[in-house]
């Protein structure tokens, strides 16, 4: 009686264990995207911080940012999850773009994209080209390439990342207004987004120059006394003529190089 009991006990466990292995791995090699806290409160986390409830969207403006003109590509890291079965091998991924005809922008895969042995996600980076046209905002959807991929399609909303780029410097988004700006016309001159993209480019990294305030709270006793803007634009314009690869400010009012009053008494 004992032995039979013993029976019924292992067989029962053994049907739990199968159908716990279907619940587990019966969906196949399938694949989503998971989205990065980051993405929606940017610096929140020094590192990735890989999430299923995030909502798959990545904005970016290469109009302000610490290298200003210099920044041509901005590298994104992008997280996938996988769902179902577990493999001993490394498996291929391939994304792929869409985006309107009117406002391309370029994204590129510099990696061949695996998924490695044993394991049930992966992060990947791409590369996005700054937008050819200024002042719009350009859509793109990064999916899965799934006949390129040994993959099949996951959870329906986590197959596609927008990809929100732009490259724009207005007052709004620098962070000044029409009141502020004419308090310290005198140092400044005329505004024109041709000067605050200089000031992005030039100050950005030193002098807090990606927000007026910053700028401002730390380059502005500079300009005032010592004629910063002034003589280092001067000096910008002597290197633009030797290096004629750097970026040049041409002001979109005037259609001439921007200029700063000179403080020199």
């Amino acid at each position: 009686m004992k032995k039979i009991l013993y029976l019924v006990i292992v067989v029962i466990l053994l049907v739990r264990c199968d159908k716990y292995e279907m619940v587990q791995y019966d969906q196949g090699a399938r694949i989503n995207f998971v989205g990065d806290m980051n993405w929606a409160n940017p610096g929140t986390f020094k590192e990735p911080y890989w999430s299923d409830d995030v909502e798959l969207k990545y904005s970016f403006n290469f109009g302000i940012n610490k290298q200003g003109e210099y920044l041509r590509y901005d590298t994104v890291q992008v997280g996938v999850k996988i769902m179902g079965d577990i493999a001993n091998v490394p498996r291929k991924v391939a994304l792929t773009t869409k985006s309107s005809e009117e406002n391309v922008v370029n994204v590129l895969f510099p990696d061949a994209y695996y998924v490695d042995a044993d394991t049930t996600s992966a992060v990947f980076r791409i590369v996005i080209e700054r937008p050819a046209v200024r002042g719009t905002e350009c859509l793109v959807e990064l999916t899965f390439d799934y006949e390129n991929s040994d993959f099949e399609e996951g959870l329906e909303e986590r197959q596609v990342i927008e990809l929100v780029i732009q490259d724009v410097v207005s007052k709004e988004s620098w962070g000044v207004d029409d009141r502020t700006w004419e308090m310290y016309k005198d140092y400044f001159g005329t505004y024109s987004e041709a000067k605050a993209r200089y000031v992005i480019t030039q100050y950005g990294e030193q002098y807090g120059g990606t927000s007026f305030s910053g700028w401002f709270r730390n380059g502005y006793m500079l300009a005032m006394y010592y004629n910063m803007l002034f003589t280092d634009l001067e000096t910008y314009k002597q290197a633009c003529e030797e290096d004629p690869s750097k970026p040049t400010f041409i002001d979109e009012n005037t259609g001439e190089w921007i200029e700063f009053p000179s403080q020199a008494k």
